[in-house]
């Protein structure tokens, strides 16, 4: 199956790809409640956290690689 071409966007059009997905982002940061807040960056630790004692797990190639 072949991937469709996409045409090349100009610098500016990507920067402004970039700047538009920032906005949201923070905008959708702003409106969001303390609790709400707090429960993502629980989450975000959990998931650095990395285990006591333990090395980096390689991951393995994907299904349909092998």
């Amino acid at each position: 199956m072949k991937h469709p071409v996409q045409p090349e966007n100009s610098l500016s059009e990507i920067l402004e790809g970039k700047q538009k997905r920032r906005d949201a982002l923070m905008l959708a940061i702003s409106l969001a409640s303390p609790s709400e807040l707090e429960i993502s960056a629980q989450r975000l630790k959990e998931v650095m956290k990395k285990p006591a004692g333990s090395r980096r797990q390689r991951i393995p190639p994907p299904e349909f690689a092998q």
